[in-house]
């Protein structure tokens, strides 16, 4: 998996805004009740928690990620849970026997991966025949700013898709990847997030230090990142500040 761009507070931050697209995910696992799930890149486990909690006590969920930190900080928040574990694995290979796990979903992680065909062939190498997979992805190229510099928002979303993210078009490639890993039964649904303050960009998607980075890294002038920031602070406090993007669920059978 990639060097991060999140931390711990991040993840939680997030987790705000996403809480009912997440308990949406969770319905797609509600009936398991033997077996192992597993939250590839679980980060802290929160969502490895709430599974847990739904599918009781005759399944179990497995929360893979590899970062120590984050499976150590999961270990201590599950303490109390009999029905879960944490494992600190990469993404490819997973350490699962062949048709072994009765469902998989993963959040926010194949955006960061550099090989994401891989990880998808072996998520389908490890479930079990009418297993349930789901994806979570941040669509990172429908980020909209509506502000008069359209150049500089083009520029700044060139930077996230091109650079910063590994695979930052993986929001738009998951149907290719699930296809071509011969999973059936795949679906597709958009979910648009609007944010109306300049203080919930920066805490949810880190916006000015994104754009920051651009700067940085020469995919906008200073000057640039100088009016757009501006533009941001102005239709912050004139109360129209508008700020979008897209998460993408994808549903599939082994």
């Amino acid at each position: 998996m990639a060097d991060k761009h999140y931390d711990i507070n991040y993840l939680q931050n997030s987790r705000r805004l996403l809480v009912s697209l997440k308990e949406a995910s969770y319905n797609y696992f509600e009936k398991i009740n033997t077996g192992t799930i597993i939250d590839l890149g679980c980060g802290a486990g929160k969502d490895v928690i709430e599974l847990a909690k739904i599918i009781g006590s005759g399944a179990r969920v497995i929360g893979v990620d590899h970062d120590p930190v984050m499976v150590n900080q999961g270990k201590e928040d599950a303490k109390e849970l009999d029905n879960v574990e944490f494992v600190l694995s990469e993404a490819y290979p997973l350490p699962f026997e062949n048709e072994s796990i009765a469902g998989l979903r993963t959040e926010r992680v194949i955006q960061h991966l550099k090989e994401p065909q891989k990880v998808s062939d072996d998520i389908y190498r490890i479930l079990k025949p009418g297993s349930p997979f789901v994806i979570i992805e941040t669509d990172w190229h429908s980020l909209t700013f509506y502000t008069e510099f359209v150049d500089v928002q083009q520029k700044v979303n060139a930077y996230l898709t091109d650079a910063k993210i590994n695979n930052g078009f993986a929001a738009r490639k998951l149907t290719a990847y699930l296809t071509q890993s011969k999973f059936t039964d795949i679906k597709l649904n958009i979910h648009p997030f609007i944010l109306n303050t300049l203080e919930d960009a920066n805490q949810y998607l880190w916006v000015e230090k994104m754009v920051q980075e651009a700067a940085e890294n020469g995919y906008i002038t200073k000057q640039e990142q100088a009016q757009f920031i501006a533009a941001l602070q102005q239709a912050d406090e004139n109360g129209y500040f508008a700020c979008s993007i897209n998460l993408v669920v994808a549903s599939c059978v082994k």
